[in-house]
C-alpha cells in the first residue's frame, strides 16, 4: 500500500522513508558501480525511482540519473504479462558506457520491465550487476 504513494503528491516523503533500508545496504556494498533509476521521470514534482537511487548514494555508488527513460508512458498498474509483452516501455539509455551498474525500481510484478531495461543497457555496453526493488507483487 505505502509504494502507491507514488501516485499522490506526498508521495515523495513516504518513499524517503521507505528508500532508508536501501542506503544501509548501500552502504555495505563495497564495489565501485552506477546506480540508474528505471525511468527517473519527474511527475508530480518527484521520482520515485530517484529517490531510491539518492538514497543508495555512497563514495562508490553513484546515481546516473535521467539515463534510463521510457518512451512509451504506458501504465502498467493493474495490467496483464500479455499487455505489458504487447506494450513495451521502449527505453533509451543517454549514459556511460563500459560501466557496471545496479539498476533501481520500486515494485517487481512481472519482470518485463527489468528484462527490457537490462536489455537495453546490454546493448549499450553496460553491466548490469543486479536489480534492486523495494517490493514484488505476486
Amino acid at each position: 500500500m505505502l509504494v502507491k504513494a507514488k501516485y499522490n503528491r506526498f508521495g515523495s516523503r513516504v518513499f524517503n522513508v521507505l528508500a532508508k533500508p536501501l542506503g544501509f545496504f548501500a552502504k555495505e556494498f563495497k564495489e565501485k558501480a552506477y546506480i540508474i533509476p528505471i525511468d527517473d521521470d519527474f511527475k508530480k514534482g518527484f521520482s520515485h525511482t530517484a529517490i531510491l537511487a539518492k538514497a543508495m548514494h555512497t563514495s562508490t555508488l553513484k546515481p546516473l540519473y535521467s539515463s534510463l527513460i521510457a518512451t512509451n508512458k504506458v501504465k502498467y498498474a493493474g495490467k496483464s504479462l500479455e499487455f505489458r509483452l504487447k506494450n513495451p516501455r521502449g527505453f533509451v539509455y543517454k549514459g556511460k558506457k563500459n560501466i557496471d551498474v545496479i539498476l533501481v525500481d520500486d515494485i517487481v510484478t512481472t519482470k518485463t520491465t527489468l528484462s527490457e531495461a537490462k536489455d537495453v543497457l546490454k546493448k549499450a555496453g553496460v553491466n548490469v550487476l543486479f536489480s534492486v526493488v523495494l517490493a514484488r507483487v505476486k
